[in-house]
């Protein structure tokens, strides 16, 4: 491969006795953890040591003394210190936010909320749109968002934020008004606009209501989306990312693509990216067929197409993720966004076209629609092998879960959503109730189950920085360890196991597998240098743990300061 003769040594692969050319770097004292299978019978053996890289590809893994015999003398050497080495991360569902409005992350209170918003507007040009992202229903008094809370601050300036899990807005009453949206508005396809008990708007605006007051606020320029871009890849390569996939269900705008491809053409691109096209009812067959030209002709080592993203419920906190029960103390079961007979229709259409669909499914009502969904494609089109998708999957059906294996479904979960905040425990727990809460992103049951489990963020819902999705994943608990021993502890995972989902197999999610997810030759040098050796350092290491370098085809994307 590549001019390159390989041995196997132990049970890895490193390099033949002789190479076409010298690597250009070579890394070494490291602690390598590959996350590739050993070769079958091969007993198990220290973990490499050393990397080598010519271009972007590794070349040669094993010893020291193994590496170090194939340098030149133009050959860079960098000594690891005896760090942990790992896979570039992969996150498999993330998002590009491209608003700057008030981060209302971990507010806690209205008061906090207020603050962040009035020390954001300071510094807008008067009258403009306030915005903001983050805010949680347990920010509010009985959990309820209300339009007065901003009404009391901006009284004359239209404000509208969206919650953290992006399925649900709150605006003033200056923005609604501007909306058009009183108290005879009607609610649109798949929205809900909440109302008091006379029937007035409260503000809140759930799934595609909240583009009633969202299109009016003014979009980015070309020059913000890519000054956007630059720093949001500069935040990944901080936190060891190395690929993200992008889910937004409708697809890259034109200022995104446009930054996407000034970013690859300048030399720019800081993450290898994968982006999403619509899942849409109206798809026509014309459309699929410029889905897949895209897919195939516009393809590079940095950006990537081939999956379409649909929605088929909202969310939890927001009472809208389709259930087969209600949600305690209510008479709500969700707001599911097809009808199976439409969908199982659409999925075969994208199916037999040859593109992969990943579909948004948080109830345990939506998850068995899409399962369905691809069986019924899988069957009609006799097709195998598409690897679609269920996005989040947050409460399963337990009979559900073998179907995963059964269709070759990958399960796109995010570690993060393990981890029990102040929302978790006083609104969406209760919501579920402690049955349904039991089995909520509980990652050992899909492993159990033998599904292919891929990793991410849902950047921004939540942090993007894996180390903390890891500790989520292995303890269920919040950093600072609570509750004592995890939140339905029976759900954790080992480290091992978790450090494959945010590699291996988010790799394996986006067809990527030849090219990355593990560390082997011929594949992209893309990985990451950790300060604690999480894999055999316990919790301990975990927690402390910080990333020092961040390498992607060879060249470094990130360096701690110190390191």
């Amino acid at each position: 491969m590549r001019g390159l003769l390989t041995v196997a040594c132990g049970a890895f692969l490193c390099a033949g006795p002789s190479l076409a050319q010298a690597p250009d770097r070579i890394f070494v004292n490291g602690r390598v953890w590959t996350a590739e299978d050993a070769p079958r019978g091969g007993a198990p053996v220290a973990s490499p040591s050393a990397i080598a890289i010519r271009g972007d590809r590794i070349v040669a893994i094993g010893t020291d003394a193994q590496v170090r015999a194939l340098a030149g003398a133009a050959t860079q050497l960098t000594d690891l210190g005896g760090r942990r080495v790992v896979p570039g991360f992969n996150d498999a569902h993330w998002h590009f936010p491209i608003s700057r409005g008030a981060d209302l992350d971990g507010s806690g209170s209205v008061d906090e909320i207020i603050r962040r918003l009035r020390a954001h507007a300071a510094g807008l040009p008067a009258g403009s749109w306030v915005t903001g992202r983050g805010w949680t229903p347990s920010d509010f008094p009985m959990n309820a968002a209300h339009r007065r809370h901003l009404d009391n601050v901006f009284p004359d300036r239209p404000v509208v934020l969206t919650d953290r899990d992006g399925h649900q807005a709150l605006a003033n009453s200056r923005a609604l008004a501007m909306a058009n949206v009183g108290r005879d508005a009607i609610d649109p396809a798949n929205g809900r606009i909440e109302r008091d008990p006379e029937g007035e708007p409260t503000g809140v605006l759930k799934e595609s209501a909240a583009g009633l007051v969202r299109r009016l606020v003014p979009p980015p320029s070309a020059d913000e989306v890519y000054a956007a871009l630059l720093s949001e890849m500069g935040k990944a390569a901080a936190f060891g990312i190395t690929s993200v996939q992008n889910a937004s269900g409708g697809g890259l705008s034109g200022n995104e693509s446009r930054a996407l491809a000034r970013a690859v053409r300048e030399g720019a691109m800081r993450v290898r990216w994968r982006a999403a096209v619509p899942f849409a009812k109206t798809a026509t067959t014309a459309q699929l067929a410029s889905y897949v030209a895209l897919r195939d002709t516009a393809s590079s080592p940095y950006l990537r197409f081939g999956i379409a993203k649909g929605m088929l419920d909202g969310t939890v906190d927001a009472l809208t993720a389709a259930m087969f029960e209600p949600y305690e103390g209510t008479r709500e079961r969700g707001l599911p966004m097809w009808e199976q007979d439409e969908l199982n229709r659409m999925v075969a259409k994208y199916d037999s076209a040859g593109i992969q669909v990943e579909l948004h499914a948080i109830g345990d009502r939506a998850i068995r629609m899409a399962l369905d969904a691809y069986q019924f494609a899988a069957r009609v089109n006799r097709t195998t092998g598409r690897r679609h998708r269920i996005e989040h999957i947050e409460v399963p059906a337990l009979a559900d879960l073998p179907r995963f294996r059964e269709l070759g479904v990958v399960a796109s979960t995010q570690a993060m959503f393990a981890s029990p905040d102040a929302t978790t425990l006083n609104n969406y727990a209760p919501l579920l109730g402690p049955e349904r809460a039991s089995r909520s992103n509980s990652f050992k049951l899909f492993d159990d189950a033998g599904a292919v489990q891929a990793f991410g963020s849902d950047y921004p819902v939540f942090t993007m920085n894996v180390l903390a999705g890891l500790w989520a994943a292995v303890t269920r608990t919040t950093p600072d360890g609570a509750p004592a021993g995890g939140w339905y502890p029976a759900g954790k995972i080992g480290i091992e196991a978790a450090l494959r989902h945010f590699t291996r197999d988010g790799a394996y999610a986006e067809f990527a597998e030849r090219d990355k997810g593990t560390l082997g030759v011929g594949k992209y040098a893309d990985f990451v240098v950790l300060s604690d050796d999480i894999v055999t350092g316990g919790d301990v290491a975990l927690k402390n743990a910080r990333v020092l370098l961040t390498v992607l085809g060879g060249k470094e994307t990130y360096r701690a300061r110190g390191y």
